[in-house]
């Protein structure tokens, strides 16, 4: 099985920490699991045209998440969407 290893500053590591004991996880591979998880599903989200947002309903707030790595992929999918057809 493969193995990474990357580098992280002390704020990264204090942020990853902070999040594994918010989610109860008990390990960072699992945490690092479950943001993958995430991570492709968005992926897979506007691969499809869709976006990415957080509602609320009471104050009728929608907040669209923009990263570069969304972005660029959106806008590969509308590149290839006119081939498709």
């Amino acid at each position: 099985m493969p193995r990474l290893n990357f580098d992280v500053s002390d704020e990264q590591n204090e942020s990853l920490r902070l999040l594994q004991k918010k989610t109860g996880l008990s390990t960072m591979k699992d945490l690092i699991n479950n943001a993958l998880t995430v991570f492709e599903w968005a992926v897979e989200e506007v691969e499809d045209g869709n976006e990415i947002a957080s509602v609320n309903n009471d104050e009728e707030i929608y907040r669209v998440l923009a990263t570069p790595s969304l972005q660029h992929v959106a806008k590969t999918a509308r590149r290839k969407e006119p081939a498709l057809r």
